[in-house]
C-alpha cells in the first residue's frame, strides 16, 4: 500500500531494510513483504486531519486485505493488527482467522482507553467532562491519579478523536490477545491492572496481554540518509555526556515563535546541543508530516547559527537511536513518544519532557510523577493544530 507523495515517509526504505535484515539474520525466510494495490485518496483527505486521512486510508484497503488473506488461507495462522487499523479485526473474523492487536503505545494508555470506553458505554458518563474535572482523575492503569490537563485530548475532546478512540477500544476487546511494546519492569502497575478481579475495565473481559518490549531497531539503521554520517562525526568531537539532543519525533514540530524561544534558551544555557528542527506541515495539507527547512536562517534568531557554531548543530532528520547511543549525548528534550521513551531508557539518557499530542502528555506524567525517570519542562502542553483544531497555545 503506497502513501501519497506529499506524505513524508520512509516506509518503503524501512521495508527494504527489514527484508535485507531478515534474509541474512535468524529470521531468514520468515519475513516477507507484500504490497497491496495502491489506493487513490480523495482530495479532501489531505486537507483534513492526519487521523481522518489514516482512518479513510485503512477503510479503503479492507477489500484488498480480505482478498489477500483469502488467497493464502491455507498458510495463514493469524492476523496481527495495528492499534489504529482495527477494522481489519472484522476482516480476520469474517475469514475465520484469530486476530492479535499490536499496541505501540504504553500499557498505561491502553488502560486509559479501555477505562474511558467503560465509563462511556457501561456507566453512561460523558468522558469529555473529565477534561473539566475539579480534581485529579483516577485511572486504573496509573498508580497515581491523573491531572485533567494531562489527559490525552483523543480521549476527552469531542472535536478530535474521542468517538474514534472509543470505537477502537471496543474493537480491542474482539482480539484474541493484545501485544504491547512494553515490559513488566517498566509498567508493573499498568500491566497488573488488567488481571485484577472486578476490574474497572468493564464487564467484558480484556483479552490476554502480552508485553514483548522493548522492541528497538538495533540492527542496521537508515544511516544512508543524507547527513547521518556528519551528525555522528560531529558527536565524535564532543566531550562525553555533554550534548543535549532536542528532537520531537517524525511527527513533531514547533511553531516559528516557539522555535525562536527555544533557540534563545539553548543559546543562553551555554549547553552543547544537537537540534532536530522540522517545519510544520502546511495548513492546507494537515494530513502530511513535518518537512525539512530549506534554510534555518528563516526561522532562527538572527546570528544564532554563528554564535552557537562551536557548541551546537541544527539538522533536520536524525538517526535517533544511534545518536542516543553515542557517549557524547547526556540528555534528551523529547516529545515523549513511546518509541523515544524506550530508546532513551535503553540508552540510559534522561529525558526532559515536552509532549505535543496523542498520548504523550500521559507518557510524560508517568515518567516524571510515577517512575521518576524524567524531569519536567511541561506535562500538559497540547499541540492541538496536529489534529487541525485551533492553535498550539500553552
Amino acid at each position: 500500500m503506497k502513501l501519497p507523495d506529499y506524505i513524508d515517509t520512509v516506509s518503503s526504505s524501512f521495508a527494504d531494510l527489514l527484508s535485507t535484515s531478515s534474509s541474512t539474520g535468524p529470521a531468514t525466510g520468515r519475513l516477507n513483504f507484500f504490497h497491496l494495490p495502491p489506493t487513490n485518496p480523495a482530495p479532501e483527505w489531505s486537507s483534513k486531519t492526519r487521523g481522518y486521512f489514516i482512518h479513510n486510508l485503512v477503510l479503503s484497503q479492507k477489500s484488498n486485505v480480505a482478498n489477500f488473506l483469502q488467497s493464502r488461507k491455507a498458510t495463514v495462522a493469524g492476523v496481527v493488527v495495528d492499534m489504529l487499523c482495527t477494522t481489519m479485526i472484522d476482516v480476520a473474523e469474517e475469514l475465520g482467522f484469530p486476530s492479535y492487536l499490536f499496541f505501540t503505545s504504553p500499557a498505561s494508555f491502553l488502560g486509559a482507553m479501555l477505562h474511558c470506553q467503560t465509563l462511556h458505554d457501561e456507566k453512561h458518563q460523558d468522558v469529555a467532562e473529565l477534561r473539566n474535572a475539579e480534581s485529579e482523575v483516577p485511572v486504573p492503569s496509573f498508580a497515581k491519579p491523573v491531572p485533567p490537563e494531562v489527559l490525552s485530548l483523543v480521549l476527552v475532546d469531542k472535536h478530535m478523536w474521542l468517538d474514534r478512540f472509543l470505537h477502537y477500544a471496543r474493537d480491542y476487546r474482539k482480539a484474541k490477545g493484545i501485544i504491547i511494546n512494553t515490559f513488566i519492569e517498566l509498567e508493573p502497575h499498568a500491566l497488573n491492572s488488567f488481571s485484577v478481579l472486578g476490574s474497572a475495565y468493564g464487564s467484558k473481559q480484556v483479552p490476554p496481554i502480552y508485553p514483548v518490549g522493548p522492541i528497538l531497531n538495533q540492527g542496521p539503521s537508515l544511516n544512508s540518509h543524507e547527513g547521518a554520517s556528519g551528525i555522528l562525526k560531529w558527536l565524535d568531537d564532543q566531550p562525553s555526556g555533554s550534548v543535549v539532543l532536542v528532537c520531537f519525533g517524525s511527527q513533531g514540530s514547533l511553531h516559528e515563535d516557539q522555535v525562536r524561544e527555544l533557540a534563545t534558551g539553548l543559546e543562553k544555557s551555554g549547553s552543547r546541543f544537537l537540534w532536530s528542527l522540522r517545519r510544520q506541515s502546511p495548513k492546507d495539507k494537515r494530513a502530511s508530516f513535518p518537512s525539512e527547512y530549506t534554510s534555518y536562517e528563516d526561522v532562527l534568531p538572527e546570528g544564532f547559527l554563528e554564535r552557537t557554531a562551536k557548541t551546537g548543530k541544527v539538522v533536520g532528520w536524525v538517526p535517533q537511536l544511534d545518536v542516543l547511543s553515542h557517549p557524547a549525548v547526556g540528555g534528551f528534550v523529547s516529545h515523549c513518544g513511546w518509541n523515544s521513551v524506550l530508546e532513551s531508557l535503553w540508552c540510559g539518557v534522561p529525558i526532559a519532557t515536552w509532549p505535543l499530542h496523542a498520548e504523550q502528555q500521559m507518557n510524560a506524567f508517568q515518567l516524571v510523577r510515577e517512575l521518576g525517570l524524567a524531569v519536567e519542562i511541561t506535562l500538559s502542553y497540547h499541540e492541538r493544530s496536529e489534529m487541525g483544531v485551533g492553535g498550539g497555545e500553552k
